[in-house]
C-alpha cells in the first residue's frame, strides 16, 4: 500500500506523544531513535507530521527523511502506546516503500541487495554453507512433518542457535527437516522497503516445505517467523500451507518435550522480551515457560517486560547505518538486566543475542548471554 492510502488514519493523528513521550520502568523513554536522536522528527510523532506533510505536497522525500525513517527499530512501542491505535508501522513501511522506489535508501541498506540476491542472506556468505553448522545431513532435504526453518543469522552467525534447536527438537523425537535449498526469508528486502524482491524469496520457501510435505515450520528468529506469518499472506496474497510456529510455541504443546529429563540449573536467569517476538506476535508465556522448565533455575524480571519491554536497538537492520543508536540502547537494555542481579540473560531473538553480547563486551561483564534454546540444550 502506498502512504496516501494511510490518509486518514494519518490524518487522525492526536499528537499527544504517548508514542515516545509516555515515561516506563526507571524513566526511560520508549522510542529507541527518539532516545538517541533527541529531535522529534525521530519519533512516531514526528513522523506523523512528516507523513502528512507529504502527502499534502508542503514537502518531498530527500535523504534527510529517509534518515529519520530508516531510523527505526521496528520495536512497535509507539503502536503499542498510540492513543487512537493507529497502524504506524504500516504507515512508516508505506514511506519506505516510497523512498526505495526513488533510489533514498541509506547506504548501509543499499549495500543488503547485492548480497541478498548474490548469496540468498544478508551476510554475502556461501549459499552452500548455509546448513555447515548441522550436526549431520541426514535431515536436510527429506520429508517430515515438520521442518525446522534456520533462517540467516542462526546459520550464518549465532549458528550455536541453530544447533541447540536442532539438539531439542531431535532429543524430543520430533521428526523433523531441514531445507535443502533455504534461502532468505525475505525480512531485509521487506524491512528496507522492498517487498516486491521478498516476494520471490517467499515463493521459493514456501515450495520448498511444500516439498517436504510439512504441516508445521518451526522458527528459532522471530523475523523469519513475522515474515512469515504476517508479511506473506499478505504480499502473495494466499495463506500459507501450514502452520508457523516459533520454536517456544511448539515445544510449550509437545508431550514429548515435556518428557524430557533436563539437568538442573541452579542459577538466577533475567529474559528479554525480543520486540518482534514480543509485542509484534503476542508471544510472552512461552518463552518464560521454556526458561522455567529447567529444573532449580529462577527467573527474576526487569523493570520494563512484556508489552513494555525496551528495545535492544538492534531490530530493522538500524546497526548498518545508526551503529551508535544501536549501541547507545544495548548497553541501557543491558544495564537494565544487570540490575537484577542475574547471572544469566536469556533472550529468543539472534538479533537480541548480537547486540546482548555486544553490550557485555563493552561492558567488560561477567553475566552470561544465551538465547533460551541454548539455555534448554545446555540442560538436555
Amino acid at each position: 500500500m502506498k502512504l496516501a492510502d494511510y490518509k486518514n488514519q494519518i490524518y487522525s493523528c492526536l499528537r499527544c506523544g504517548f508514542c515516545f513521550d509516555h515515561i516506563e520502568g526507571e524513566g526511560q523513554k520508549i522510542c529507541p531513535s527518539y532516545v538517541s536522536y533527541g529531535f522529534e522528527s525521530y519519533g512516531a510523532r514526528g513522523k506523523m507530521a512528516l507523513a502528512r506533510a507529504l502527502i499534502d505536497g508542503v514537502i518531498e522525500y530527500d535523504e534527510d527523511i529517509a534518515k529519520r525513517v530508516f531510523a527505526c527499530t521496528e520495536c512497535g512501542a509507539c503502536t503499542e502506546e498510540c492513543f487512537k491505535y493507529l497502524p504506524l508501522g504500516d504507515i512508516y513501511a508505506a514511506m519506505k516503500q516510497d523512498l526505495a522506489e526513488r533510489d533514498l535508501l541509506p547506504a548501509g541498506r543499499q549495500g543488503l541487495v547485492a548480497p541478498l540476491e548474490g548469496e540468498g542472506n544478508p551476510y554475502g556468505q556461501p549459499a552452500d554453507k548455509r546448513m555447515a553448522w548441522a550436526p549431520g545431513t541426514e535431515r536436510i532435504g527429506r520429508t517430515a512433518d515438520v521442518v525446522l526453518y534456520a533462517g540467516c543469522t542462526p546459520s550464518y552467525v549465532r549458528r550455536n542457535i541453530a544447533r541447540s534447536a536442532y539438539n531439542i527438537l531431535d532429543a524430543a523425537g520430533v521428526d523433523f527437516a531441514l531445507l535443502e535449498e533455504e534461502v532468505c526469508c525475505g525480512h531485509p528486502h521487506v524491512s528496507m522497503g522492498r517487498p516486491d524482491l521478498a516476494r520471490a524469496e517467499m515463493e521459493h520457501n514456501i515450495a520448498a516445505i511444500e516439498q517436504a510435505k510439512a504441516s508445521t515450520v518451526v522458527f528459532a528468529c522471530p523475523g523469519c517467523l513475522e515474515t512469515f506469518r504476517e508479511e506473506a499472506p499478505k504480499i502473495l496474497g494466499r495463506l500459507l500451507p501450514f502452520e508457523a510456529l516459533h520454536l517456544s510455541e511448539y515445544l510449550e504443546k509437545s508431550s514429548a518435550f515435556h518428557a524430557l529429563r533436563l539437568q538442573k540449573q541452579t542459577r538466577i536467569a533475567t529474559y528479554h522480551d525480543p520486540c518482534t517476538l514480543g509485542r509484534g506476535l503476542g508471544i510472552f508465556d512461552p518463552p518464560r515457560r521454556m526458561i522455567e522448565a529447567v529444573p532449580s533455575s529462577r527467573l527474576v524480571e526487569m523493570s520494563r517486560t512484556r508489552e513494555r519491554s525496551f528495545c535492544c536497538g538492534n531490530g530493522g537492520f538500524v546497526r548498518f547505518d545508526d551503529e551508535a543508536m544501536s549501541i547507545e540502547n544495548e548497553l541501557s537494555r543491558f544495564a537494565e538486566a544487570e540490575r537484577t542481579e542475574a547471572e544469566v540473560l536469556l533472550s529468543a531473538c539472534p538479533a537480541c543475542q548480537i547486540g546482548l553480547l555486544d553490550a557485555k563486551r563493552r561492558e567488560k561483564s561477567e553475566i552470561e548471554v544465551l538465547d533460551i534454546l541454548e539455555w534448554i540444550a545446555a540442560a538436555l
